[in-house]
């Protein structure tokens, strides 16, 4: 795994994908739950399986530049050892997926290959 490129708010939109699997899966719908409550932020459902270039279990939050500086540093401390996967949303998949994402944790490599 590649050291993580950290999240910076050069962006008007943005998602994060909070990576689990079957042990961690109650800790990462708290943490989603938490967000959406705490920064009202868009909650996507919970997938228990991959989904587009995601290699593992995800939750979807999507948010704007005015909620990043509180929701990403709460994100990162209240993500246990969870990755967090956070890109901009520029138009273009490819380079949000690449160019423009950024993690909490440890990096994963992503399917990118859906994106050609």
């Amino acid at each position: 795994m590649s050291a993580a490129k950290r999240p910076v708010n050069i962006h008007e939109r943005y998602h994060a994908h909070v990576y689990f699997d079957e042990e961690t899966l109650q800790l990462a719908r708290s943490i989603c739950k938490q967000a959406s409550d705490k920064f009202a932020v868009k909650q996507g459902r919970v997938h228990e399986r991959a989904v587009g270039p995601h290699p593992k279990w995800s939750c979807q939050l999507s948010f704007d530049r005015e909620k990043f500086d509180d929701l990403i540093p709460w994100l990162d401390q209240n993500r246990e050892s969870l990755s967090i996967f956070v890109h901009g949303l520029s138009g273009d998949d490819l380079r949000d997926h690449t160019d423009y994402a950024y993690w909490l944790g440890e990096s994963v490599p992503l399917k990118l290959s859906i994106f050609s």
